[in-house]
């Protein structure tokens, strides 16, 4: 995610966060670049109502998901209803959601994250496309409905089993 960020920066004069990474991890793994000026570097540990605002403020929130693995940051995005800019991972991890309506999937992040900026059309789409897909796949009503089928789907197996 940094090495995105850190692109975005570079080539714009777009302010960019980087939260849930501190200025010695960047210094880390980039011993040599020092960040651009408009790259703020946030840390980590902060408590839900800063992520909150940082989330409220965001216009793009940028997840680079580079393996399988469950991205607490994805579904954050989508629960704040924030354009989410990601790579074609989610769609492996989660084949609901709908490139352009849900998420914007793209290999080429910088380019495709200032088209977005530009377009308040399309923010808004994905803005909305978010809060759909949030509370159609992932929110705790629908988490709940899921159990809900299976407890049951569960005491009809056992009737059968034990006629």
């Amino acid at each position: 995610q940094a090495e995105v960020l850190y692109l975005l920066a570079k080539k714009t004069d777009i302010d960019v966060i980087l939260a849930g990474s501190t200025l010695e991890d960047w210094r880390r793994v980039f011993p040599y670049i020092e960040p651009p000026r408009n790259l703020h570097i946030m840390g980590r540990g902060f408590g839900d109502d800063l992520l909150e605002k940082l989330y409220r403020n965001a216009r793009v929130v940028v997840i680079p998901i580079t393996f399988l693995s469950i991205s607490n940051r994805l579904l954050e995005a989508l629960f704040y209803g924030k354009s989410t800019i990601t790579t074609i991972y989610a769609k492996y991890l989660h084949p609901e959601l709908i490139h352009g309506k849900h998420v914007y999937i793209t290999d080429n992040f910088v380019e495709d994250i200032v088209r977005l900026l530009r377009n308040e059309y399309m923010l808004k789409v994905l803005e909305q496309g978010a809060k759909e897909a949030y509370a159609r796949f992932f929110s705790t009503k629908h988490n709940v409905e899921v159990v809900r089928r299976l407890i049951n789907f569960s005491k009809d197996v056992t009737y059968l089993t034990s006629r």
